[in-house]
């Protein structure tokens, strides 16, 4: 378990909120903010609860945090304010949280001690 996933979560989470507490609740970025928001969630989730390797849900939520950042100017949405930096600053962390864990996969995460004889 790290924070990265928790914080994560955490954006995953408060990105299903945010067309209701951001009031921009056009469909197709209500939807995708749902939709985007539930699988980063699951992913972080997932990756907490698994002892294996975990890089490829990592870069899909590095991925979906890409999408996040750009749904603003994908939806006509650039003009309101709010989520266009809601969007951009929390798809860019997602993005940098999620590569970050990419790297923690590939070096390995630290021996819980379980192994030892």
């Amino acid at each position: 378990m790290t924070w990265r996933n928790i914080v994560l979560a955490v954006f995953g989470a408060w990105f299903i909120v945010s067309p209701f507490v951001l009031h921009a609740t056009t469909p197709a970025f209500l939807w995708t903010a749902i939709v985007l928001g539930a699988l980063i969630l699951i992913g972080a989730i997932w990756d907490l609860m698994s002892v294996e390797g975990h890089s490829w849900r990592m870069y899909l939520i590095s991925l979906f945090g890409l999408y996040m950042a750009i749904t603003p100017w994908l939806y006509g949405l650039s003009s309101h304010v709010a989520v266009l930096w809601f969007t951009l600053v929390v798809g860019a962390l997602t993005l940098v949280l999620g590569l970050w864990q990419v790297g923690t996969a590939t070096t390995g995460k630290p021996s819980s001690g379980r192994n030892a004889a």
